[in-house]
């Protein structure tokens, strides 16, 4: 990879995990606000679940992101 290739992956990545951070803070904020003042605990554990699934597979999907750009790194882009 050239340099400005590595350069470009490396803000791209900080701001995808920039971007998602901030989807997952929201979530939980619209939970607080909009889901828990119905007071309806079952509704209010499935949200929680979906989230905490969301979230996770969000994460995992970054994070084969990232593998998969070191291996293309580490590979230097040659054939």
């Amino acid at each position: 990879m050239k340099k400005w290739q590595k350069i470009g992956g490396i803000i791209a990545f900080a701001l995808i995990v920039i971007y998602e951070l901030l989807i997952w803070i929201n979530a939980y904020v619209d939970m607080k606000y909009i889901v828990e003042p119905n007071e309806n605990d079952f509704l209010e554990e499935c949200m929680y679940m979906r989230i905490d699934s969301l979230s996770f597979g969000m994460w995992l999907n970054f994070a084969l992101a990232i593998f998969l750009f070191i291996c293309l790194w580490q590979k230097g882009g040659k054939q």
